[in-house]
């Protein structure tokens, strides 16, 4: 029998095993029997100010890589303050796995200080509990946490951990390797589903491509481009979907969100048959379901997602690259090409709407305040190929819509589960993820001062990120939701005094600077870059131009 270990080291061992090389959290007394034995790994111990911040750099982290995420709080308001995070990554599908930890299996239900019940809390939160009451489960949990994780739609997954469970319980150490217990699923539909897939396309000459997430998962940007050349059929995404393909694809009509736009609304309506690859088709991409396709046909890893909201004429269940490819190989060796005359139209349309989009006041890059498409035109000028653009919800994100991003571009958005204080948290994530890519945060002044905290763990850990902080002084979505829906100067709750932000990021440990036109842009970043430290850009935003009811 090899050496006995307490149930914190077990932990960290099968951590290692999954090739971890950053945990994120806040400590606390429950945690000490995990966070020790870290310092005698590889593996390091990044603690945030926040929780919360903790969970979304889990989140960013296994958004980047495909791999879970890891994060760690102590037991009630510690565990409670990870939920939001934790809610964004089972929204956006993205890999994690959240310790958290109780107090003594005899001292349970007894009212012990910062008692909770975690598995009330977070069962409806995350993809699965695992709650380990023993040291002979600690190595299957982990196990179990980073199979579900990753398999399927990935999400996250919580191990809750009792005090004397990793602190004075002991058991053997069995190592085993990942690909021991998860298989990465390579299905891909049978012959005759590829088929009637391939005729249904055929039977259509107005056909629309409608791509989400799940074709960025499944590494089917090519695939997409490909049909879509062959159908000559238009192709939108989802907000999760940018990315999916170029935004400078040659038949690429743009993202669907709740804000526009227009043309892509009209690829999908007007279009007599739509494919829809790796998407849910979510409300926030639907219009809470009031955009109405015809004759879907919808290609899915997970059976339950296809058909749930719209009824489909082929549901094509596997992996989208491989079954796209099989339809592909089928259109090709019938020499099918499709017509077109709707492809055309909808390019055309998108001319006529960039121009119109594209014009007046909003435009002027040197205005100041800095009007939002001005911020949009200059910031395309400066942004790099394979870079990692990490947005907050709120207004600064609706506007990235008619951003046209560089080759490579990784895009992040806390899309379904719209949780605020994402930026800051996943940016971190992400560069320690991949620290040799550029990593920019765009967020709101309503979102860094929820966050404002981890500007110091930014700083502390001294990571290059470009922080670009779009400051109108307000909740500006919501008092534009507000105005909307209520009426001049019907508006509460939503604005902020001037603060001088640059002023604290300074003070935290990061640098920067103010813009107040937008053809300031360029220079910000040349200063940001050649600093070579945390740098936020702080752009004085001229919130009147509303999103509401549609932007675009």
């Amino acid at each position: 029998m090899g050496e006995l270990l307490c149930g914190g080291e077990l932990v960290v061992k099968v951590l290692e095993e999954f090739g971890t090389r950053v945990v994120f959290g806040v400590p606390g007394g429950q945690t000490l029997f995990v966070t020790d034995p870290l310092m005698d790994t590889p593996i390091r111990f990044v603690h945030t100010r926040h929780e919360n911040g903790a969970a979304c750099a889990a989140d960013g982290w296994g958004r980047m890589t495909g791999e879970p995420g890891i994060c760690l709080a102590t037991t009630g308001p510690g565990a409670t303050n990870l939920i939001t995070g934790i809610g964004g990554a089972l929204r956006d599908s993205s890999p994690m796995i959240a310790l958290i930890f109780q107090n003594r299996l005899p001292d349970a239900g007894k009212g012990d200080a910062q008692e909770c019940d975690h598995e009330l809390v977070f069962t409806g939160i995350c993809k699965k509990y695992i709650p380990v009451r023993d040291v002979t489960s600690v190595q299957w949990a982990m196990r179990e946490a980073y199979r579900v994780a990753k398999s399927g739609r990935p999400g996250p997954v919580v191990v809750d951990l009792y005090r004397d469970v990793i602190e004075s319980q002991r058991a053997e150490y069995v190592p085993e390797r990942p690909e021991q217990y998860c298989i990465k699923a390579d299905s891909v539909a049978n012959e005759e589903t590829i088929r009637c897939a391939a005729d249904e396309m055929k039977a259509h000459k107005r056909i629309c491509i409608w791509v989400g997430n799940g074709v960025k998962l499944a590494g089917a940007s090519k695939e997409v481009m490909e049909l879509s050349k062959r159908l000559c059929a238009p192709v939108v995404c989802t907000y999760n979907g940018i990315g999916a393909v170029d935004s400078k694809f040659e038949n690429f009509a743009g993202p669907r969100s709740r804000h526009g736009s227009r043309v892509a609304r009209t690829a999908i309506e007007s279009a007599d048959c739509v494919i829809v690859a790796g998407s849910s088709l979510t409300a926030i991409s639907t219009n809470r379901w009031e955009i109405s396709p015809k004759h879907v046909i919808q290609f899915d890893i997970i059976p339950e997602n296809i058909g749930r909201h719209y009824p489909v004429e082929v549901g094509v269940l596997g992996d989208a690259a491989r079954s796209i490819r099989k339809i592909l190989d089928c259109l090709e060796e019938e020499g099918y090409h499709g017509d077109p005359s709707f492809l055309n139209e909808i390019l055309a349309e998108k001319e006529a709407w960039t121009k119109e989009v594209y014009s007046g006041s909003i435009t002027d890059t040197a205005a100041t305040p800095v009007p939002p498409i001005a911020l949009h035109m200059e910031l395309e000028k400066v942004l790099s190929e394979d870079g990692v653009f990490v947005v907050d919800a709120g207004n600064p994100g609706a506007w990235t819509h008619l951003t046209r991003f560089p080759k490579n571009t990784t895009y992040m958005k806390p899309v379904n589960y719209g949780n605020m204080g994402f930026a800051l948290g996943a940016a971190l994530g992400c560069k320690e993820a991949c620290p040799e890519k550029e990593v920019i945060a765009l967020l709101g002044d309503g979102s860094l001062g929820m966050t404002l905290g981890d500007l110091e763990t930014i700083g502390r850990e001294k990571l290059p990120i470009i922080i670009l902080l779009v400051n109108d002084s307000a909740y500006g979505n919501i008092r534009q939701e507000e105005l909307y829906k209520m009426g001049e100067n019907r508006y509460t709750g939503v604005d902020f005094p001037d603060i001088d932000y640059l002023e604290v990021a300074k003070v935290l440990g990061v640098d920067g600077c103010i813009v107040r036109k937008a053809e300031e842009i360029p220079n910000a970043f040349k200063a940001a870059r050649e600093s070579g430290k945390p740098y936020m850009v702080e752009v004085k935003l001229d919130g009147s131009y509303s999103v509401w009811p549609e932007a675009f």
